[in-house]
C-alpha cells in the first residue's frame, strides 16, 4: 500500500441548518480552533472583525476608533482541569482477571510506577480531551521501555492512517524535514529531498505497533458548548464596557442662570452655589438588569452542567455525608463515567505494550504475565476524606465482605506489594517466636 505521508487533520463541526431533510453540513477545522480556544488570549472576543470595535466621526468627517472593553474567561482550561481531577484522581486499577495468585501483579505495578505510565496516561488524555487527538510513542533506550507524548500542545506533528476495516495500518511522525512512519514490525525513515526518500528501516522490537493514538472526532471537550462560551464572553464584554461608561456618577444641576453657578472647596467639603431656585445632585449609575442576570446565568449553568463543572455551593459545618457528596458531584460523575469508557480500550492498550517492556525487562516473570490476565483501567475519584474510607474498609473486612488482599489494595496508604510485607512480618514474628522458645528450653528464667 502507497504511503500518504499526510499531516494534514480536520475536525467536521457541524453547521446549523433549518432543513431537517438535508443532509448535515459542517465546518472543517484544525486543532488551531481548539488550541486558541483552550487559551483566553485566543478566543473570538479580542478578533475586531468579529467582536467590532466602535469607530467615531467627529465634526470634520474624521474617523477615529473607540476601542471597547473585552472580556474572556478560561472556562474551557478549567473545564479540563476538573475533568481530570476526576478521571485521573485515581492511581490506573491494576488487577490480575484470572483467578489465581499472580506474582508477577506486585512487581508488575512497580514497574508501571518507576516507568511514570500515570504522567504519561495524564499528558494523552489532557491532550486527547483539550485539541482533540493525542497520540503515545513506546520506544526502548539503553533496554528501558521509555515513552514520548506527542501533542500539539508541543507543535508536534503525527497522524495515524488506517486499513478499510478501520484498524491502524501506520503512523506518521514528522520532524525536521523527516517522517518516521511505523507499522507491526518496523520503523521507516524517510527523508524529504524534493520527495520522501527512505533512508533506514529497523525493528521497533514490539509486537505491534507501539503507538497509541486516540482522535476524539466529535473534537475539544467543549466544543458542544462553545457557542455559548462566545455568547457569554459578549455579555461579559458589554457589561464591562457599560461599567466603564458609567463608574462614575452624573451630575444633575438645575439653574435659572447657568452663569452663576459656582463650584468651591471649604476645607474637605465641595460647595456648589446656584441661585434661589437651583438643584444640585448625584446620579448614580444603573445597576445590572434582573433580565440580564438572568440570562448570564442561565448560559453560566448550561455550560458548567455541559462540562461537568460542580463548585460545592455551601461550607459545611461537618464532615459531609458521602450520599450527599455523591448527589452534589453527580453532574460531574456523569461526565467522567462516559469518558472512562471512551478511553477504556487506550488504556488497553498502554497496558499490552507496557507488559511487553516489563516482560523484556524481566524475563523470568514471562510465564506470569502470559499466562496471567493483568489488566489496567480508570477509577473515578470521588472526593472523600482518607479517615471514611480507611473505616468503610475496616467495616468491609470485619463483616468478611472482602478479602484481607482487597483491603490492602484498597486502603490509600498501602504499597503496591502489601501483602508481601504482611507475610514478611508474619513470617519474621514467627521466627522470633521460634528463637524465643529455643531460648526458654535453654534458660527457662527467660521472661515471655
Amino acid at each position: 500500500m502507497e504511503l500518504t505521508f499526510n499531516s494534514k487533520k480536520l475536525w467536521e463541526i457541524p453547521k446549523p441548518s433549518g432543513d431537517r431533510a438535508a443532509r448535515p453540513s459542517y465546518d472543517r477545522v484544525t486543532q488551531v480552533k481548539f488550541y486558541n480556544e483552550y487559551y483566553p488570549t485566543g478566543h473570538k472576543i479580542f478578533n475586531p472583525s468579529w467582536y467590532n470595535d466602535i469607530p467615531i466621526k467627529d465634526e470634520d468627517g474624521n474617523t477615529s476608533v473607540y476601542f471597547v472593553n473585552r472580556v474572556s474567561v478560561p472556562i474551557q482550561a478549567m473545564a479540563i482541569d476538573i475533568i481530570l481531577a476526576h478521571l485521573l484522581g485515581n492511581k490506573t486499577h491494576i488487577v490480575d482477571g484470572t483467578l489465581r495468585e499472580n506474582p508477577a501483579l506486585p512487581i508488575y505495578k512497580e514497574y508501571w510506577q518507576s516507568r511514570n505510565i500515570d504522567t504519561a496516561r495524564y499528558e494523552f488524555v489532557k491532550s486527547a480531551l483539550a485539541l482533540g487527538d493525542a497520540a503515545l510513542l513506546f520506544y526502548r533506550e539503553e533496554d528501558q521501555l521509555k515513552w514520548q507524548t506527542l501533542s500539539f500542545f508541543n507543535r508536534d506533528e503525527y497522524n495515524m492512517e488506517y486499513d478499510k476495516y478501520g484498524k491502524p495500518l501506520y503512523f506518521y511522525k514528522f520532524y525536521d524535514n523527516k517522517c518516521d512512519v511505523y507499522d507491526k514490525e518496523y520503523c521507516h525513515t524517510y527523508e524529504m529531498d524534493g520527495e520522501w526518500k527512505l533512508v533506514s528501516k529497523v525493528s521497533h522490537g514490539f509486537n505491534g505497533m507501539p503507538v497509541v493514538y486516540h482522535r476524539r472526532n466529535d473534537g475539544a471537550f467543549w466544543t458542544r458548548v462553545q457557542p455559548n462560551i462566545d455568547n457569554m464572553e459578549v455579555m461579559l464584554s458589554r457589561l464591562s464596557e457599560d461599567n466603564r461608561k458609567k463608574f462614575k456618577s452624573i451630575y444633575h444641576l438645575k439653574s435659572h442662570d447657568p452663569d452663576t453657578v459656582q463650584a468651591k472647596s471649604t476645607g474637605l467639603t465641595d460647595l456648589i452655589i446656584t441661585d434661589t431656585d437651583g438643584d444640585f445632585k448625584m446620579v448614580n449609575g444603573a445597576e445590572m438588569s434582573a433580565q440580564f442576570k438572568f440570562e448570564f446565568e442561565t448560559q453560566l449553568e448550561l455550560i458548567f452542567n455541559a462540562l461537568g463543572i460542580v463548585f460545592p455551593k455551601h461550607k459545611s459545618s461537618g464532615d459531609m455525608p458521602t450520599g450527599s457528596m455523591k448527589m452534589m458531584f453527580y453532574p460531574t460523575e456523569r461526565v467522567v463515567m462516559s469518558l472512562i469508557h471512551e478511553f477504556d480500550a487506550a488504556i488497553d492498550h498502554i497496558n499490552n505494550i507496557v507488559k511487553q517492556g516489563f516482560v523484556s525487562e524481566y524475563p523470568g516473570y514471562t510465564e506470569s504475565i502470559t499466562n496471567g490476565n493483568i489488566r489496567a483501567s480508570i477509577r473515578m475519584f470521588t472526593p472523600q476524606d482518607d479517615e471514611t474510607k480507611v473505616r468503610s474498609i475496616a467495616e468491609l473486612k470485619r463483616y468478611d465482605i472482602i478479602s484481607g488482599e482487597t483491603a490492602s489494595e484498597e486502603a490509600p496508604y498501602s504499597a503496591n506489594n502489601e501483602e508481601v510485607r504482611k507475610e514478611k512480618e508474619k513470617a519474621a514474628k514467627i521466627e522470633y517466636e521460634r528463637k524465643l522458645e529455643n531460648l526458654r528450653d535453654v534458660n527457662p528464667n527467660v521472661a515471655e
